[in-house]
């Protein structure tokens, strides 16, 4: 197999001579891309060359960066949740495509997504929201390679930002306490108990059903999540991982809540005609599940009324509740593999990884705990043993 370099207007194409047509005997030729110069033109033949020859070839698409990444989203449409999808579209949508959209595919380079995470996302993005648009690139141009479409994934050259990890407040046991004073005649007051008291997702909390409650054995199992539908609506579904499936044991104060909760279920179902028993823990006044925007209006009321009264009550997050959970765990010396099993982490190192800065002062605690020595022995005690056993 020969080729050679020609030049047509203004451009230079590399020229494959192929086998000859069986019927005309005239030898057919392949044009390949137009190179602005000569010299890259005659680089790249040899190495076009010995691919076609290995039969690794990949002919260019002309297809640009914006067009791949649409086409990945349709892809994807059916086979991640509705929910992680917005997700997905957004990301490409907002960020991905108005900067590097109009790049042609086959021209994208590393430096390209180093400008994209380093100078453009890092001022306006966190580094976590970087590393899922990372995500997302190195996937599409990972398929894209399999599609043909470009020779490799370009991304995987490329290093990500490092920064400061998102920063989240958390309320001490006091402060807790005055939230769920303050919410305990709230219509979801159970909601804002599940979250605290277990470390549940707010997902998770709307999807738990009654079913999945043994109040005898003070367990809850977590098995499913509230997840935004196409339509706009809501729909039940797996949770996202099989780590998420998990038991959580109840505080006894968290039962007895459940328990008058379920009777007021039953007699909610009793006594109103309109009543539709969804089956869920968290459910409206006839019955059918609570949307993520109700019980945010509900929470964010009152803290309204807590801060009106005390304006330096720090105002958390819902998912904050999730990590004052963790947080209260880890400074009453429960292990963090036992939070970890509670808050449905992957591993024991995405915990401590999350919680490290809580781990400082649990070493200080431990060590006092012990005594003087690595032993656990006082001072005076060391002092009086003159005569140590050696162990040869």
């Amino acid at each position: 197999m020969k080729g050679h370099v020609a030049k047509k207007g203004n451009k230079y194409y590399i020229v494959i001579d192929l086998e000859r047509d069986e019927i005309t005997g005239k030898r057919k030729q392949k044009w390949l891309s137009g190179y602005e110069k000569k010299r890259d033109a005659n680089k790249a033949l040899p190495i076009i060359l010995a691919d076609l020859m290995k039969g690794n070839y990949v002919e260019p698409t002309k297809k640009t960066f914006r067009e791949l990444m649409l086409n990945y989203l349709e892809d994807k449409k059916t086979s991640v949740k509705h929910g992680t999808w917005k997700s997905y579209e957004w990301l490409v949508k907002t960020h991905i495509i108005p900067n590097v959209g109009n790049i042609q595919a086959i021209k994208l380079k590393p430096q390209h997504l180093h400008d994209l995470y380093h100078k453009i996302l890092f001022p306006k993005l966190s580094v976590s929201s970087i590393k899922k648009v990372h995500v997302i690139i190195h996937d599409a141009l990972n398929r894209a390679v399999v599609w043909g479409l470009v020779t490799h994934n370009v991304s995987q050259y490329v290093d990500l930002p490092q920064g400061q990890k998102t920063k989240f407040l958390v309320w001490n046991e006091q402060q807790l306490q005055i939230f769920l004073d303050a919410a305990k005649d709230d219509q979801y007051f159970e909601a804002f108990e599940l979250a605290a008291s277990t470390g549940m997702r707010q997902s998770e909390i709307l999807a738990l059903s009654r079913t999945d409650i043994d109040l005898k054995r003070k367990v809850a199992s977590v098995r499913q999540a509230y997840t935004l539908s196409e339509d706009g609506g809501h729909s039940i579904q797996d949770t996202k991982t099989e780590s998420s499936v998990r038991p959580i044991a109840l505080f006894p104060h968290t039962v007895e809540l459940l328990e008058k909760l379920f009777e007021k279920h039953e007699n909610q179902k009793t006594n109103n005609k309109l009543y539709k028993d969804s089956g869920l823990v968290i459910q409206t006044s006839v019955g059918t599940p609570v949307g993520p925007r109700n019980l945010m209006r509900n929470y964010y009321k009152i803290l309204d009324r807590i801060q009106k009264e005390n304006p330096e009550f720090p105002r958390i997050r819902f998912q904050d509740l999730r990590h004052t959970h963790a947080t209260l765990l880890l400074k009453a010396g429960i292990h963090p593999k036992i939070v970890q099993e509670r808050l449905g982490h992957s591993s024991i190192t995405v915990t401590i990884d999350t919680y490290s800065h809580v781990l400082p002062n649990l070493q200080e605690a431990v060590l006092n705990n012990m005594g003087d020595s690595i032993t656990g022995s006082s001072r005076s005690e060391i002092q009086k043993d003159d005569n140590p056993t050696l162990f040869e």
